[in-house]
């Protein structure tokens, strides 16, 4: 078990390539009954979620490759979501998650079904991608499948943010970032407005969009 370092795709002024390359390779998924290595995953998930403040995170923003994430088992205060995000974005809470019991370890999830009447654009922070907002759409009521370390499926659903969450997530697993596109692409702002700040940010993200020309 150990903290992790999470895999961004730039770091100050400089864009990874080998990360963003490792970010956008669909995982594998996990097959039962769970070996140690996947037991392993699962508690390196956990000891880093309990570190940072935010609300998931997917083992390959860890560095496995694996169908593997944890996540906010519930949102108790409605009025925590847009923190969590710009928590998330900042990236700068490594002292401890408040979250930290409520979570769950989900394994080969998988969306069954949208309610297509509940498109919802809404703030989203990752931390993969610090520095950064955007504003994008998301199916607000989704129906759900996934493993727990035992091998047994769960099935339920989803609304409001953990519906966002759930979404979010398995985007990482499937190889995708909240600023690709996905659907209808909203805003995508900085956290800190300063103009030299928005300058590095909108440079940053150029040279991102340019490497998946």
């Amino acid at each position: 078990m150990a903290f992790k370092k999470i895999i961004a795709i730039w770091d100050d002024n400089k864009i990874l390539k080998e990360n963003i390359s490792f970010l956008q390779t669909k995982t594998k998924a996990v097959i039962f009954p769970a070996s140690d290595f996947i037991k392993k995953i699962k508690d390196d998930l956990i000891d880093t979620y309990k570190m940072i403040n935010c609300a998931g995170i997917a083992a390959n923003q860890i560095g496995y490759e694996y169908q593997i994430f944890i996540g906010m088992k519930e949102l108790i205060n409605d009025d925590d979501a847009k923190e969590i995000e710009k928590a998330e974005a900042e990236l700068t809470a490594m002292d401890g998650n408040p979250h930290s019991d409520n979570y769950e370890i989900y394994i080969n999830p998988q969306i069954d079904k949208f309610d297509k009447n509940s498109i919802n654009q809404d703030e989203e922070g990752c931390l993969s991608i610090p520095g950064l907002l955007i504003d994008r759409e998301r199916y607000n009521m989704i129906k759900i499948r996934y493993y727990n370390i035992n091998g047994k499926v769960k099935k339920m659903t989803m609304t409001g943010f953990l519906s966002k969450l759930f979404q979010h997530e398995v985007d990482h697993l499937n190889g995708k970032l909240m600023i690709d596109k996905h659907g209808k692409l909203g805003n995508i702002y900085p956290i800190d407005t300063d103009e030299k700040n928005v300058k590095k940010y909108k440079t940053l993200y150029s040279a991102y969009v340019n490497l998946k020309k």
